[in-house]
């Protein structure tokens, strides 16, 4: 039984892959000095406005000290019913935004804000209870099983470059280490096993920048991001519950300082030594012209003589 336990459950998750669009949740554009995360949208095949999501119910809340970051608290979760022989539940969700670094306004000694990271962190608990042997949910009925998984995986990609939009180079494809990403549990159980899972993931910012062909000098000044969290619980006779408690998108800036213009600088050094170096030949010429013509004259006298 524990066989086919796994097989369905495998192959119910495969169907919550990926959020399909069965409703959408617009979060809007949070923002401060710093930067801020535009058109913030949850959607997937298990949201209805507003109520139900994974991220759900709360307002997202941003704040940038001591950097930019978004921070959800959702208090949705899936639960399996301990009375039936087989009861599957998930929920999955994918959150798309864009986070752009501001320019700096009213101080010209500085451009503006450039992003010089990203990292995404997701939080939950978890219990399972597998509380019955065989046979004691009747004649035949199997031991109680009960199994959670979470996973979560997401898409970024440099789409803005010295604070003006950029559509070169390729994005980057992650999936997000969860421990523990699942739990499973058999019976009989005399009490349920709890916990909390976590997962965070940094991206490799030499990397990203590699993979949308940056000069070194430019700044990386706005990402787009596509983050999907799945959960998922299963039971036969047994009580699963898994919950998303947190996730938080942080993307520490840097301010950046209105460059010294040393090319300019040292075209105009360039330019003065040209004149100076002109002007000196032009008198050398001026010079060996008036010896000539004081030479030509001696020799003139000497002939009449």
């Amino acid at each position: 039984m524990f066989k086919q336990f796994q097989v369905a459950f495998l192959g119910a998750a495969a169907l919550i892959g990926g959020p399909a669009s069965a409703g959408s949740i617009n979060w809007g554009t949070f923002g401060g000095v710093k930067a801020e995360y535009k058109n913030v949208t949850e959607s997937g095949p298990d949201i209805a406005p507003p109520a139900t999501g994974l991220y759900v119910p709360q307002t997202p809340i941003y704040t940038e000290t001591p950097n930019p970051q978004l921070t959800f608290l959702p208090e949705n979760f899936v639960q399996t019913d301990q009375n039936v022989v087989f009861d599957l539940q998930s929920k999955s969700a994918l959150l798309a935004f864009a986070v752009a670094a501001k320019p700096i306004v009213g101080d010209p000694g500085y451009l503006g804000y450039a992003l010089t990271g990203n990292t995404i962190n997701m939080a939950g608990t978890y219990s399972v209870w597998a509380p019955f042997g065989a046979g004691e949910m009747g004649a035949g009925s199997p031991a109680s099983q009960a199994k959670v998984t979470m996973s979560a995986n997401y898409t970024i990609q440099v789409t803005g470059v010295n604070w003006l939009p950029y559509s070169g180079g390729s994005a980057i494809n992650r999936a997000m280490p969860i421990v523990p990403s699942d739990v499973t549990v058999n019976g009989p159980q005399n009490a349920a096993t709890t916990g909390s899972w976590a997962g965070t993931d940094s991206i490799d910012w030499v990397a990203l920048r590699a993979a949308a062909g940056i000069a070194p000098g430019d700044f990386v000044t706005e990402l787009s991001i596509q983050y999907t969290g799945q959960i998922a619980a299963a039971g036969v006779y047994g009580k699963a519950i898994t919950q998303v408690t947190n996730l938080n998108v942080s993307n520490p800036v840097e301010p950046v300082a209105v460059p010294e213009p040393p090319t300019l600088i040292l075209a105009g050094l360039g330019a003065a030594a040209a004149v100076g170096h002109g002007y000196r030949r032009r008198k050398q010429r001026q010079a060996s012209g008036e010896s000539m013509t004081n030479d030509s004259d001696d020799g003139a006298i000497a002939l009449t003589a």
